[in-house]
């Protein structure tokens, strides 16, 4: 029941990503409530149900938008990448919130610039022409911090209702 659950609840962000979060630009750019959301859950839950949300939000994602379905599986796929080296580097240790924050917010940048990349190269893989500069100034650094922004109080939301022991900081 957990696992279906979970998929509907992620199909529900998708749905909600796709249809009203580009109304709501700040710096000129929405928000991607879905990769911070996917970066909060990787680094906060279980690695089982990250292994599973992710590859299935880029192929809800890439189904309900204008992305193809490889692109944005091949978008989200470094969260997994990236929450596996926080395994690694605190394997036996439990970290502290203060740590899992870091890792988290760390884990918001890198995703979201390279989420922006993958998109970047596709399109000019497809034959289009990208400024990379004003791509940069006017897109990628504004949707990192509106990014690091809404991961500020949505760590929150996925670890206030995680049931664990509090760990001790590292």
């Amino acid at each position: 029941m957990r696992w279906v659950a979970l998929v509907l609840g992620l199909l529900g962000l998708v749905l909600l990503q796709t249809s009203s979060i580009p109304a709501f630009e700040l710096f000129g750019v929405a928000p991607n409530v879905l990769l911070v959301m996917l970066c909060c859950w990787a680094v906060v839950r279980d690695q089982e149900e990250a292994m599973l949300l992710v590859p299935l939000a880029g192929i809800f994602i890439g189904l309900l938008s204008f992305q193809g379905t490889a692109v944005s599986v091949a978008a989200f796929a470094p969260i997994v990448v990236l929450a596996t080296l926080r395994s690694v580097f605190s394997r036996g240790v439990q970290m502290g919130l203060r740590t899992e924050y870091v890792w988290v917010l760390g884990l918001v940048v890198t995703a979201t610039l390279l989420h922006f990349i993958t998109f970047a190269v596709a399109v000019e893989v497809e034959g289009s022409r990208i400024d990379w500069g004003a791509a940069v100034t006017d897109r990628m650094l504004p949707a990192v911090l509106v990014n690091v922004g809404i991961a500020l109080a949505l760590y929150w939301v996925v670890r206030l209702p995680t049931r664990r022991p509090q760990p001790r900081v590292i």
